[in-house]
């Protein structure tokens, strides 16, 4: 065995490798790619990918992983396959590429919801206690039944403290600044699908967003209104905001606007994926806007923007739940 070890040490260890196993007895170092892995043994790729070395774990002192080997073998658009790269570092305390992985995953479909609670776990093991505490808040939104998530919140939210301020070096995070989702009134309308709409402040982040609910129906959409002080729009762009979607499948999202007239300016639909904060952007200086004076076709500005008396959130959903929130424009 130490004979075809050195053996491959001489033949394969010339070329640029990524993973490497430090051998016990001897201290050897082999360079390549950890291609399969059991219980007893792996198998090691060397050579330029050509040649391969099966090695007893016995004999192993140490493995060091490098996670571009493991990305390497799925495709750039694979979000599923680098899910599972992801769990792969994770279960190998690769922390820090967890992180990198998951965070890439954001936004992205066919991600089960636990990726939010590996990447809060990531961050715990790496001591960013703030972030690890967003993203244990953001996996509750999922699964709320969590008890063991739960608990790891109302614990982080001791140690972290209030978002100006805490106990572990946390005194330096800026406070949260809430937009429009901080303000107003709020309703679901019975406009199709029955909807339920409520500013929402998360206990362990004093976060505000608006939580949405609908159990579906029979109709396409689910509709969700802002009532307040009117909005002078002429300056404006741009809205944007975020919203973190919770369904079974994917939905979309379009916006509206009352002027003082009365008048309805609906854009386009956006889409949303499932289990994730999806980011929104809508021009507001586009002429993409759909009226009854254009016959709904998106081809109008927005017209008398300058005194916006209702903002209105369209979900073209069925059943799902969702929070919206840092609502600015720009």
């Amino acid at each position: 065995m130490r004979g075809m070890l050195f053996a491959a040490a001489f033949l394969f260890c010339a070329g640029v490798r990524a993973d490497t196993v430090e051998m016990l007895e001897t201290g050897l170092k082999l360079e390549g790619k950890v291609l399969r892995e059991t219980d007893d043994f792996i198998i090691l790729l060397m050579k330029n990918d050509s040649g391969q070395v099966r090695i007893l774990k016995s004999k192993i002192k140490n493995i060091e992983y490098d996670i571009k080997t493991q990305l390497e073998k799925v495709a750039a658009d694979d979000w599923t396959g680098k899910y599972k790269v992801g769990v792969w570092a994770f279960e190998k305390g690769m922390f820090a590429e967890a992180i990198g992985v998951f965070e890439e995953l954001e936004g992205k479909e066919n991600i089960p919801p636990d990726r939010m609670k590996l990447l809060g776990r990531s961050y715990e093991q790496r001591e960013q206690l703030d972030k690890a505490l967003e993203k244990y808040s953001d996996y509750l939104k999922l699964k709320p039944d969590d008890a063991e998530v739960a608990e790891r919140v109302k614990v982080l939210a001791k140690e972290v403290g209030p978002a100006n301020g805490g106990t572990t070096g946390q005194q330096n995070k800026p406070k949260i600044v809430d937009g429009l989702e901080g303000d107003g009134t709020w309703v679901g309308e019975n406009w199709d699908n029955p909807v339920k709409a409520q500013i929402f402040t998360d206990p362990a982040t004093t976060n505000k967003t608006i939580a949405v609910s609908s159990p579906g129906g029979a109709k396409p959409k689910a509709v969700v209104t802002r009532t307040g002080q009117p909005l002078n729009l002429s300056e404006s762009k741009e809205m944007i905001f975020k919203i973190f979607y919770d369904s079974t499948v994917p939905g979309s999202i379009a916006v509206a606007f009352f002027n003082s007239q009365g008048e309805f300016h609906e854009t386009r639909a956006q889409k949303l994926v499932p289990n994730s904060w999806n980011s929104i952007s809508v021009k507001i200086d586009a002429k993409d806007f759909k009226t009854e004076k254009s016959g709904w076709k998106h081809e109008v500005g927005l017209e008398g923007k300058e005194r916006i008396s209702r903002v209105v959130f369209m979900f073209y959903a069925q059943k799902f739940n969702a929070h919206i929130d840092s609502i600015f424009f720009k």
